[in-house]
């Protein structure tokens, strides 16, 4: 039966709070400390590597699988492995089952990865309001950046006590998610029966999409930028803190103002992205991390934390005008597969850089392999400047 107006507006209602549910990762501020009880930085690269392959190699056939069997199932089967890598992550005793708990809690986020988006876009499409998407990721980003400032006091607090109750904490915000889960409905887009041969020409029609001939230069743009700055949200942001000396009390505080003032910078990507164009302000947001990554190793610890959370700021406009610039091109039953090729390409460089991003951080410091990677950021900045089609700059 065809879902109603009510139940796709409601739709949005019950992705705020799984938006909060799925993101309410207790371990947040002190990931770090708890992985250093069991291996170094480049150990840490290691399990970075091992996480970015798994999403990798599951990103694709998981958004193609999303499109053809269903964005409400996906979401479904997605909390409940999250639940049980995080678990396990949380009641790990050695490096192995450390990493059988990445592993797992990784295939759970594969399973996520554009598929939240493209619920949301097309229930907004189905009711004709899909003007306000922009809007609706703004909310999501703030909810998820708000989320991640209060459970982080609370993961500080929980990893004095036991360092693996944040991930146990986790564990149970993602079966809560099940059961809200439960009452999405599907929106009613074109819909595909199961066969390997369509699987395939989805997976396929979304390298298609991505890399359209009058997106091409645009998207590749996009691409290059997103794969220098998401290192910062997998490693580096949380490594600078922990290498500024502050401990897990003080790592979480922290996280809460940095996630605190991110819930309102996510507010005004939408009015950013209108006032200077979806473009142009993807490549400043990108020039200013690349700029905060330099600086910090010339600043003393309390300055060079209020640089560190700008960027982290900064990364919310990046991330939502990267998926503005991708949403706007793709055709509506490929859109979880074209988001899901996005993130997964733009991932593969850290893969094979990880365990030596780690090694050279062991042996240098986390500042200064930063601050080479933020050159490098600028430096692409620059050539996209001249590389991506001027009318493009100003808008989609």
């Amino acid at each position: 039966m065809k879902p109603s107006k009510k139940q796709l507006q409601r739709n949005i209602f019950l992705v705020y709070i799984l938006t909060a549910l799925d993101y309410a990762w207790f371990w947040i501020a002190i990931w770090v400390l708890f992985y250093l009880r069991f291996t170094d930085y480049a150990g840490i690269g290691l399990l970075e590597a091992i996480m970015i392959t798994t999403s990798v190699f599951a990103e694709v056939p998981t958004g193609a699988i999303a499109d053809l069997l269903g964005k409400k199932k996906t979401m479904l089967v997605a909390f409940a492995v999250g639940s049980v890598g995080n678990i396990l992550m949380g009641l790990a005793g050695d490096f192995t089952l450390l990493a059988l708990g990445v592993l797992v809690a990784t295939l759970g986020g594969a399973l996520t990865s554009g598929t939240v988006e493209a619920l949301v876009y097309d229930s907004l499409l189905s009711i004709k309001k899909e003007k306000t998407y922009e809007k609706v990721l703004g909310n999501m980003s703030s909810i998820r950046m708000a989320t991640l400032g209060f459970v982080a006091l609370i993961g500080g607090f929980l990893y004095s006590l036991n360092p693996g109750l944040p991930f146990i904490g986790v564990g149970l915000a993602k079966l809560v998610a099940i059961g809200v889960g439960l009452l999405l409905v599907e929106p009613p887009i074109d819909s595909e029966t199961f066969s390997w041969s369509v699987y395939k020409n989805q997976t396929v029609q979304g390298f298609k999409q991505f890399f359209a001939v009058g997106y091409r230069k645009q998207h590749i743009a996009v691409l290059l930028l997103t794969a220098l700055v998401v290192m910062n949200g997998h490693v580096f942001i949380d490594a600078q803190l922990v290498d500024l000396g502050w401990n897990e009390k003080q790592l979480g505080v922290i996280a809460t103002v940095m996630y605190g003032i991110s819930a309102l910078v996510g507010q005004l990507a939408p009015w950013i992205s209108k006032k200077f164009g979806t473009v142009t302000a993807h490549l400043f947001s990108a020039l200013y991390i690349a700029g905060t990554m330099l600086v910090v190793p010339l600043l003393g610890p309390v300055v060079a934390t209020v640089f560190i959370i700008s960027r982290n700021n900064t990364i919310e406009i990046f991330g939502n005008t990267a998926s503005m610039i991708v949403n706007a091109h793709t055709e509506s039953k490929y859109r979880a597969t074209t988001l899901s090729t996005y993130s997964m390409l733009s991932n593969i460089p850290y893969i094979f850089a990880a365990y030596g991003l780690g090694s050279l951080m062991d042996r240098w410091s986390s500042h200064t392999v930063v601050a080479t990677l933020g050159a490098l950021l600028a430096a692409v900045v620059v050539a996209a400047l001249f590389v991506v089609p001027r009318q493009s700059k100003s808008s989609i």
